[in-house]
């Protein structure tokens, strides 16, 4: 069979996933299915449905049946009436095959009861070359959390759109930031993305009863749920993470979300639009789903606006010390045999480009100490590249020596992107690092130099302007800033292994 991603054969084959739904969870027939649509978007206040600025990116919406989530997926969705794109980008949990990473479908086009949608081929070419994407057979043709958007949308926006499905997986903290990143691109001014997911699944069906079934039910639901959107709300997918992993609350949107959350900035604007549960609807909560709509508002659309880095988990940050390790032993004791066990997959895992900094010291005095503020090449190489630097190019020291070695700390800190503040006096001591620059000088100090000296931010701006061969009161006056965070990780180089013997 030839597969959807040969260009050469997207001319010929079309090959077209069917409905699963029609029939059972909205209706077969077209003009049913309009009327049910149609009834639903009576109920929403039209004030509800006013379209307000800045303009709708993205939509969080639930993906049950009509008659128990189409309300609260339409009252977000009224909103872009009429509006018209060109992509429509659904990211949706996957719930009948398990696999890690994304789904794309084998077809070209998806069909509901109101039409034919052609799905965006070239996009989703483009996305095979991705280690975590890949079409996977059978993974979309029950699947019912994108196929219940569609018809809502082929209701809502104006003609001409083309699609691009993808299911969530399993994935590790750090894989939703590159997908996101790699997305991003695609997320342009006639795109809308659209998350589908539902949030708490109470009850023992769902093996998930974490409050007694009482009168108190309602409110404690909503608030174990508000505090998941609480989180969205504050773009902090960290915290998102850490609320299912505290909660343990049963929501198939966390996926899908955790793309969203490392795709937006503090550019955009999350607005809560409804929140229901199926419960409420009958008074039922031994048995309930959560359902909410939200929107995402920004002046620009999410491919214009720069993202930064998820912060590294700790197993990361050991992984690039070991790197930062091995790279020095290698060129201070000129060993060619010495590497990571691991490195290919470090190389792997760490391309994101970052600006990064190696510290070195013996016996708490600085040894040598290089960095990059510019993410100006991956991450890994980064490290291996400053670690060599700082033992042996540092300027200010003779390169190390391989009896160094044994009493040696190495520090390597990842920067977060620079960015410019209004003057001297937005500097946060001790939680930013600081770029002046002034007639031409430039120097930085990391974010930890001010806490290891105990200065305050008169002091630490003295001795930067200072460290750039300017006046000690250069930064009082006519002096740009740059700030950024950086994530830590120091230890001694430890001993090398000794070499069995039979």
């Amino acid at each position: 069979m030839v597969l959807f991603f040969n260009k050469q054969a997207q001319s010929s084959d079309t090959i077209v996933r069917p409905p699963a739904l029609a029939g059972t969870w909205y209706p077969k027939q077209a003009d049913a299915l309009s009327k049910q649509i149609s009834d639903l978007l009576t109920q929403i206040p039209s004030t509800t449905a006013q379209q307000q600025t800045p303009p709708v990116r993205a939509v969080l919406i639930p993906h049950a049946g009509y008659s128990y989530s189409g309300r609260t997926a339409l009252t977000a969705l009224k909103i872009l009436t009429g509006a018209s794109f060109k992509r429509v980008v659904i990211i949706a949990p996957a719930h009948r095959v398990s696999f890690t990473g994304v789904a794309l479908p084998q077809a070209t086009h998806f069909r509901t009861p109101l039409g034919e949608i052609p799905l965006d081929t070239d996009a989703m070419t483009s996305l095979t070359d991705h280690p975590l994407i890949r079409t996977i057979p059978g993974a979309h043709d029950q699947e019912h959390s994108i196929e219940i958007e569609l018809p809502l949308l082929q209701t809502i926006l104006a003609n001409g759109w083309q699609l691009l499905p993808l299911l969530v997986g399993q994935m590790d903290y750090p894989s939703y930031s590159k997908i996101a990143e790699t997305l991003r691109p695609f997320l342009d001014e006639q795109t809308l993305l659209v998350i589908s997911g539902d949030f708490t699944h109470l009850g023992s069906h769902f093996d998930f009863q974490p409050f007694a079934l009482d009168a108190n039910i309602a409110e404690n639901l909503q608030q174990l749920d508000m505090g998941a959107v609480d989180h969205i709300i504050a773009r902090n997918p960290k915290g998102f993470l850490d609320y299912r992993e505290k909660t343990g609350i049963t929501a198939c949107a966390f996926g899908p979300v955790m793309v969203l959350l490392n795709l937006i900035t503090d550019q955009v604007e999350p607005r809560l639009i409804q929140y229901h549960t199926s419960g409420s609807d009958n008074g039922d909560f031994s048995h309930s789903v959560s359902y909410v709509s939200m929107t995402f508002r920004a002046s620009k659309p999410l491919a214009a606006l720069q993202k930064d880095p998820s912060p590294l988990v700790d197993e990361e940050m050991k992984q690039l010390h070991a790197l930062a390790v091995a790279t020095i032993r290698k060129a201070v004791q000129h060993d060619e045999t010495i590497t990571p066990a691991n490195v290919n997959d470090i190389k792997r895992h760490f391309q994101n480009k970052a600006g990064a900094f190696v510290t070195l010291k013996r016996s708490g005095t600085l040894r040598g100490c290089i960095g990059q503020l510019m993410p100006v090449a991956p991450l890994y190489q980064a490290v291996a590249d400053n670690a060599v630097n700082a033992a042996l190019h540092d300027n200010r020291f003779q390169p190390v020596t391989p009896d160094e070695l044994n009493d040696m700390e190495v520090t390597i800190s990842v920067l977060s992107p620079m960015r410019p503040i209004p003057s001297w006096e937005a500097f946060e001591v001790g939680k930013q690092g600081i770029v002046l620059s002034k007639n031409g000088r430039r120097a930085v100090f990391l974010p930890e130099v001010a806490g290891e000296q105990g200065w305050n931010r008169e002091q630490t701006l003295t001795e930067l302007s200072q460290k750039a061969g300017l006046p000690k009161d250069a930064w009082k006056s006519g002096a740009s800033f740059e700030v950024f965070t950086s994530q830590v990780y120091s230890a001694p180089i430890p001993s090398p292994a000794k070499p069995s013997h039979p």
